[in-house]
């Protein structure tokens, strides 16, 4: 029993200290993940991965405009806009002036977007409409600036909005990782900020935040994790529900540096990364 008692302990004492200094966060979801705890199950989607050859490097965000029913890419350098279609088809480019490291982007409603740039520590609301080809922060409609980083190049990474609550989820990336909901900014009301603290003591496995998706239909979000090649399901704000390994899938496992994630409108989901891979995960017909 002391035997017992001592590995237990032992166990447990290695598991925290490996989790609480990010020591190996893939390497404890490859030793306490359970099969139940799938986001998917890989026999009901198909997965297909490419190579956007309009886009050479720095991929680094992606959202869903159901409008359209057409997504939107973001790269950090140079500075561009692509809209795609669902298989990966680049429909046009759209070119950004005066941002500095543009990491993500989401779809707000109608012909509005919300673009996030690490090096300026804020996020600008614009116009893109049918006919865009360049967007300047000059014309930028809102924005808001906040710095939650320790250090100069682990900063804001991911951004999505929940209309129907008028809120921004944002990731910063590491050191420290942090989840941030602005809520208020579209609407004009008086706008709170809320950092979702509990949420991180609850991370078990994401070693670092790359990007953040929330789910208006699920009204769940996802995080994505470059360093862990995880996708996390955050149910009811508080709890990591689900995980999607990328390296359990020989097409996904190719996915090394994942940047950005989004879902359509049925279910589907749509992850991009550097230099310019677009990863589809479909629901099969």
């Amino acid at each position: 029993m002391k035997k017992v008692k001592f590995l237990l302990i032992f166990c447990l004492t290695i598991f925290g200290i490996s989790h609480y200094t990010d020591l190996d966060d893939k390497l404890l979801f490859n030793i306490f993940h359970q099969k139940d705890k799938n986001l998917i199950n890989e026999n009901e989607h198909i997965y297909s991965l490419k190579e956007i050859k309009d886009i050479k490097k720095n991929l680094s965000g992606i959202t869903y405009n159901e409008l359209s029913d057409t997504l939107f890419l973001i790269t950090n350098s140079p500075r561009n806009i692509y809209e795609l279609d669902k298989n990966g088809e680049v429909l046009r480019k759209i070119e950004l002036k005066g941002f500095r490291d543009t990491e993500d982007l989401t779809h707000i409603k109608d012909n509005l977007f919300a673009i996030l740039d690490e090096e300026l520590s804020a996020f600008y609301i614009v116009n893109i409409f049918d006919d865009t080809k360049e967007v300047s922060i000059n014309n930028s409609i809102k924005q808001y600036s906040f710095d939650v980083r320790n250090f100069e190049n682990f900063g804001l990474e991911g951004i999505s909005y929940d209309i129907q609550e008028d809120e921004f989820y944002i990731v910063n990336e590491r050191n420290p990782k942090k989840i941030v909901l602005i809520k208020g900014l579209m609407n004009n009301s008086e706008i709170e900020v809320n950092i979702k603290n509990k949420l991180l003591d609850n991370n078990t496995y994401l070693g670092d935040f790359s990007a953040i998706h929330f789910d208006s239909i699920k009204r769940a979000f996802y995080i994505l994790s470059q360093e862990s090649t995880l996708l996390g399901r955050v149910d009811d704000k508080k709890d990591f529900s689900k995980y999607l390994d990328l390296n359990n899938n020989e097409i996904s496992s190719k996915m090394v540096n994942p940047e950005g994630v989004t879902k359509d409108n049925e279910g589907n989901i749509y992850i991009v990364g550097e230099p310019n891979l677009f990863l589809s995960i479909k629901k099969k017909i």
